[in-house]
């Protein structure tokens, strides 16, 4: 049934649209008002408000534009929630639920002229008209990163600009109605008194942390690098005795103190002390200019050393949903984390080892057909997950909090011996060659249509603890069973898709899947 032209919009910028509904909460109602609120011509506001129509975001009644519920829940978010709001809604929407299922089958992508005819045969208008909303669909689309640009390859060595899917998002990308009561974010705080601790510590007690190995560098931020003159200009601040910033401080079990933020501080001060660098740029003290560490007076070394720094230093009584809450509040790289980044800021160790090198075995990448990126550390989450669930039982052990399920999954691999962590990795490596010898390249996959679909983590999640609870001689004398329930009962379950495609972290959801897998499998 194709899609009337008026639930098409015509309002090329989404960032207008969202300031459309700030125009209509701010009482400006009429077309006119609000064009003259977001700098439109008066047409451009009816365009406007009709976009936001289309996503369910204002009403209008005789020129009288109003919030709705959805509106209301969109304008009081900030510009990063808003964003991941705007993707929920369009990934919802009739239409563009439609466009993001065509383009998420081409594997090699769409090109302009292709959704130009995808669009034809899905909307009730002329040719013409549908032509130019393709500009304004696209934009969108761009604009929330539900698509990416990308280049394919053409005859004769010749290439073309298409649009794909962008299968990089997670759930953390969107939000849902009720993400802030299951999220970690905001965490549940109780009026408990939070064990965190407010110390000053030397500059120079700093660095002797530092070459006990007290003081971990998590993996991801290793690479976000202060240049010369910024290391040179708060190695000047602390001569001056200028306030700088309080650093962050996650420290664990063992007193290892994990940096949450303060990361490119506590860098520059250990490689000046080091002498890797000679101070450059600075206005307040140029005479030091060019100096190193080992250039300075007496007393000026003495001022780096000695000047106190303030830290607040996280406990590990700290609840972990509290640690990931704090974490993204004050971290200072502008990027949002996501929860797999800050484990790995948390438990550094064995466990972020061995998720590393389990992640980048060939044998896994073969399993998941190169399925899910390691951008954002979600290959290594994947890894987590299966190691979580057979360390653990989903019926007894999980409670419904899978950050901390995983979290304490990562504690108890820190503690594992060598031979334990032996046995976990050829546990690891039989269950993704023996999947991948029943599935092939759609091991892990949820098909969409006629294409074989993304992977799934939910979906790896139940399909690998079942092969790592069956042994060889079951599997091999099941296998036409195994992999036909798989196929045409397990995947054409609803109950069962739901609970691997909405709130998969939920205790109700994981025992559903669970159970459904063992009892269709199983059924030989």
């Amino acid at each position: 049934m194709k899609i009337s032209i008026t639930k098409v919009p015509q309002a090329d910028e989404l960032t207008k649209v969202i300031s459309t509904v700030e125009a209509v909460f701010n009482d400006s109602k009429s077309d006119q008002q609000i064009a003259d609120y977001v700098g439109f011509t008066d047409r451009q506001g009816r365009y406007y408000r009709l976009a936001a129509e289309i996503l369910g975001l204002l009403e209008n009644d005789n020129n009288n534009a109003s919030l709705t519920r959805l509106g209301e829940e969109l304008i009081v978010l900030d510009e990063n929630n808003r964003l991941r709001k705007i993707r929920t809604i369009l990934r919802e929407n009739e239409l563009f639920n439609r466009i993001l299922k065509y383009i998420e089958n081409k594997d090699s992508g769409v090109n302009r002229v292709e959704l130009a005819l995808f669009l034809s045969d899905n909307i009730e208008g002329a040719d013409s008209t549908i032509s130019r909303r393709l500009f304004t669909i696209i934009n969108w689309l761009i604009y929330s990163s539900l698509v990416k640009l990308d280049i394919r390859d053409l005859p004769e060595g010749e290439k073309e600009t298409v649009y794909k899917f962008n299968d990089q998002l997670d759930d953390i990308d969107f939000l849902e109605p009720n993400s802030f009561n299951d999220s970690i974010y905001p965490a549940n705080y109780t009026n408990e008194e939070l064990d965190i601790k407010e110390t000053h510590m030397q500059v120079i007690s700093l660095l002797r942390k530092r070459e006990q190995e007290k003081i971990l560098v998590p993996e991801f931020q290793r690479n976000q690098v202060w240049k010369q003159q910024q290391k040179s200009r708060f190695i000047e601040s602390l001569i001056l005795n200028i306030p700088v910033p309080p650093f962050y401080i996650s420290q664990d079990l063992d007193g290892n103190m994990i940096i949450v933020d303060g990361l490119q501080r506590s860098t520059a001060i250990f490689e000046f002390l080091a002498n890797d660098y000679s101070l450059v740029g600075l206005e307040a003290l140029p005479l030091l200019n060019g100096k190193s560490y080992s250039d300075l007076d007496k007393d000026i070394k003495a001022r780096i050393e000695d000047r106190e720094l303030l830290l607040y230093i996280l406990k590990p009584t700290v609840p972990m949903s509290i640690v990931y809450d704090i974490f993204n509040r004050i971290n200072s790289n502008g990027t949002p984390l996501t929860r797999q980044e800050i484990r790995n800021c948390i438990y550094i160790g064995t466990s972020t080892r061995l998720l590393a090198e389990l992640a980048d075995e060939n044998t896994f990448r073969r399993a998941i057909d190169y399925g899910i990126p390691a951008l954002r550390m979600k290959d290594r989450e994947a890894v987590l997950r299966f190691i979580a669930f057979t360390l653990y039982d989903y019926e007894t052990d999980y409670k419904g909090d899978l950050d901390d399920f995983l979290g304490k999954t990562m504690r108890r691999i820190n503690r594992m011996t060598n031979i334990e962590i032996v046995t976990l990795k050829n546990k690891f490596l039989r269950v993704m060659s023996k999947t991948y010898d029943f599935f092939g390249t759609n091991n892990f996959r949820l098909p969409i249509g006629n294409s074989r679909g993304r992977i799934n983590i939910a979906l790896m999640e139940v399909v690998t603890v079942f092969f790592d609870q069956k042994p060889d001689d079951y599997l091999e004398s099941n296998r036409d069973s195994i992999i036909d329930n798989y196929y045409n009962n397990l995947l054409s379950d609803n109950e069962f898709i739901d609970s691997v495609r909405i709130s998969t972290g939920s205790e109700r959801n994981v025992k559903k899947r669970f159970s459904k897998t063992f009892d269709i499998l199983n059924n030989n």
